[in-house]
C-alpha cells in the first residue's frame, strides 16, 4: 500500500495540482493540515482535495479559522461558499490513526504532545520522544521543511509544504510512504 503525503497547502490550488500531477500512483493521499490560511479560505483547493478523495486532518490554520479567531471572516465564507466545502475541513479530525499493511500510522499537524503547535525540526531534541510512541510511522507537517528521521524503530515523516517551502530548496515538497516495503521517499516538485 502506497500513500501520498502532503501538508501545508495554504490555499494554493496551483501548488496542490502540480503536486498531485507529479505524484506517482498511490492508493490514497493524506494531508497533514493547513489546507487553508487563517484569512484565506480557498474553495478551489478544497474542491481538488474532495475530488481526489484526500483524507485531511486540521492544522492550526483550520483550528483558528473554525475556532473563532476571525468570526466575521468565517461568516463571510459561510455566505459565499457551499456548505460541503466548509464541512469538508470543519469535520476533519485533529489527528488520524490507522493500521494498514501491518504498519501502525499516526498523523498529526505539528506535535503529538503538548504544546500541540510546536515546531519540530531535524535537530530538535523532541525527535527522540517519537521513539516512545506505539506507531511504526508518525507523519506531521507545520514546519514547511521536509524531514525523514528514525527514532527507536519509529519512522518520523514531515512531507514539508507543497506550496510554501521554508528550506533552501524553493521547490514544493511531498512524500510517498510505501507501507509494505517500509520505504519513504521525499519528493520535490517545481511549482512554476
Amino acid at each position: 500500500m502506497k500513500i501520498g503525503l502532503v501538508s501545508d497547502i495554504h490555499a494554493s490550488p496551483h501548488a496542490l495540482r502540480r503536486t498531485l500531477e507529479d505524484m506517482p500512483s498511490v492508493d490514497k493521499v493524506l494531508c497533514a493540515g493547513d489546507v487553508i490560511s487563517d484569512y484565506r479560505f480557498c474553495a478551489e483547493t478544497v474542491d481538488i482535495l474532495q475530488r481526489a478523495q484526500v483524507q485531511c486532518i486540521q492544522g492550526n490554520h483550520e483550528t483558528g479559522f473554525f475556532g473563532g479567531r476571525n468570526p466575521d471572516y468565517l461568516r463571510k465564507c459561510q455566505r459565499e461558499f457551499a456548505p460541503e466545502l466548509l464541512d469538508f475541513l470543519a469535520s476533519a479530525p485533529q489527528s488520524l490513526e490507522f493500521e494498514a499493511a501491518g504498519g501502525k500510522v499516526l498523523m498529526v499537524h505539528a506535535s503529538p504532545w503538548e504544546p500541540y503547535d510546536e515546531y519540530i525540526y531535524a535537530h530538535s531534541p523532541q525527535l527522540a520522544r517519537f521513539g516512545q510512541l506505539p506507531y511504526d510511522f508518525v507523519i506531521f507537517g507545520h514546519t514547511h521543511v521536509p524531514m525523514l528521521h528514525q527514532a527507536n524503530g519509529v519512522t518520523v515523516i514531515n512531507p514539508g509544504s507543497c506550496s510554501q517551502p521554508r528550506d533552501q530548496d524553493r521547490r514544493g515538497s511531498y512524500a510517498v510512504l510505501d507501507l509494505e516495503q517500509r520505504v519513504v521517499e521525499l519528493r520535490r516538485v517545481v511549482l512554476h
